[in-house]
């Protein structure tokens, strides 16, 4: 049984989410958003005394101010049975994979509450775990402005190695309190500025999608939530890394629209794109290869860059003749299997991604009548209001202390893997981006992404 909304606390608020489900005449999942000082103060009202409780962790220290917030959190909850379920090793890296879903899944059984107490990937696994277990109350405690996954109702998880979104459900409540947030690593906080930077390209390739005829659906108020505040984003990106308590929480701020616009979406377009896959592919790789990959939000920041400059090349084409191909299944499954045969020898990684591909790839082929006579200069009139200043993107990230270049990134990537992510990453799922239509119009071989590079390093980006 969910509890009623909490009482705010005098120093806390909620976003006003039934405004935000007329203003967008859809349905949001979450009861409530709690932020600022004292936000955790509101568990307390969330959780019935008493009540069955698994506090969802890692193994990674966690502060509130000078006090421990795992133990912050327990004293609130106020009964005895409460019990501390810690995924993953002492380095903390948890994966969001089958063996971890399992192991979560039936460590938390029994409950009537779970208690998510971390980052992006721990509320991803805490949403998976809800749904599998049904009637079970969600809380998300989130301890850093790292991304925006902390409140929508799909979760990023391992198949075969591939990262897939898949639709789980809402957490019932999010908190997010500053003295949390504002205690995590500098460089954690930062790297949700580079994943909000994606709503400078991500709804351009949903946009783009839709008019081609390559996705069901689009939806101009989920992007206008998305982009919800993104000037000030940029603005407030220096005081971020100061730990500073009123931009840390605008960003939680910010960061919950884009979720929830998500959520509302039915889909992580409004906020994911290519830019996206980009990251996704060199975290598949690096764990691959047994080694730990930098922050999402700071992959996805630094891949913002490079997606702007191929928009910039793009666009270019749109206003020129559009030659397009339309390759066979035949020649496009071989591409893709070779593409993730090194990664994993056994196949199971290519199969997945083909899997997904091959019905973009069909989709495509069925639409070529109508691509073949496509107003190519009114899809760039639709999609240039959707996309950032090219210029401004490095230049926040800079300005947030977070890494602009690939070689920035903690740990890098090789220039390789860097270039082999980006010359793959439209193979890797069944959703269109500006990466599709460059390889379909011949324009995304090896010396488009060198050049593509070339000139997200002119803008401080690249490798």
């Amino acid at each position: 049984m969910a509890a009623s909304p909490p009482r705010t606390s005098h120093l806390s608020r909620q976003l006003d989410l039934a405004q935000l489900a007329a203003e967008l005449q859809a349905p949001i999942g979450l009861r409530a958003v709690v932020l600022g000082t004292d936000a955790l103060d509101d568990l307390t009202g969330l959780v019935p005394a008493g009540a069955s409780v698994a506090v969802l962790t890692d193994g990674v220290a966690k502060r509130r101010g000078e006090r421990d917030l795992l133990q912050e959190v327990e004293r609130r909850l106020r009964g005895p049975a409460v019990t501390t379920v810690v995924l993953g090793g002492p380095s903390g890296r948890v994966h969001a994979d089958k063996a971890t879903l399992t192991d979560a899944t039936q460590r938390c059984a029994g409950v009537s509450w779970i208690v998510t107490v971390g980052s992006g990937t721990l509320a991803d696994i805490g949403k998976a775990v809800s749904t599998r277990l049904d009637d079970v109350s969600h809380v998300v405690v989130q301890t850093a402005t790292s991304v925006n996954g902390f409140a929508d109702d799909q979760s990023v998880l391992l198949v075969d190695g591939v990262k897939r979104t898949t639709r789980t459900r809402w957490p019932d409540f999010l908190i997010a309190d500053a003295d949390v947030l504002t205690g995590a690593p500098a460089a954690l906080n930062v790297a949700g500025v580079g994943d909000l930077l994606a709503m400078f390209t991500a709804p351009a390739d949903w946009r783009l999608a839709h008019m081609l005829g390559m996705a069901d659906s689009y939806s101009a108020g989920a992007v206008a939530l998305a982009r919800r505040h993104g000037p000030e984003v940029l603005s407030l990106a220096p005081r971020v890394a100061q730990g500073d308590p009123v931009a840390v929480t605008k960003v939680a701020e910010v960061l919950a629209y884009s979720g929830i616009s998500m959520g509302v979406a039915g889909t992580t377009a409004p906020a994911s794109g290519m830019e996206h896959t980009v990251s996704h592919l060199v975290e598949m790789a690096m764990n691959r290869q047994g080694r730990d990959s930098a922050f999402h939000g700071a992959q996805v920041g630094v891949s913002t860059v490079v997606a702007s400059a191929l928009w910039s090349r793009v666009r270019k084409l749109l206003t020129a003749k559009v030659r397009l191909d339309f390759p066979s299944e035949g020649t496009m499954e071989e591409r893709v299997r070779d593409a993730f045969a090194d990664l994993d020898p056994s196949g199971a990684m290519g199969g997945e991604c083909w899997r997904l591909y091959s019905r973009k790839l069909r989709r495509w082929s069925a639409n070529r009548r109508a691509l073949e006579k496509a107003d190519w200069r009114a899809v760039d009139q639709e999609v240039a209001p959707l996309l950032g200043g090219r210029e401004e993107l490095a230049e926040a990230l800079v300005a947030a202390g977070a890494p602009a270049r690939f070689s920035e990134l903690d740990p890098a990537p090789s220039p390789d893997l860097v270039r082999w992510a980006l010359a793959s990453c439209h193979l890797m799922r069944d959703r269109f981006t500006v990466a599709d239509l460059a390889f379909f119009a011949g324009a995304w071989g090896p010396g488009d992404v060198d050049s593509v590079l070339g000139e997200a390093a002119s803008l401080g980006g690249g490798l």
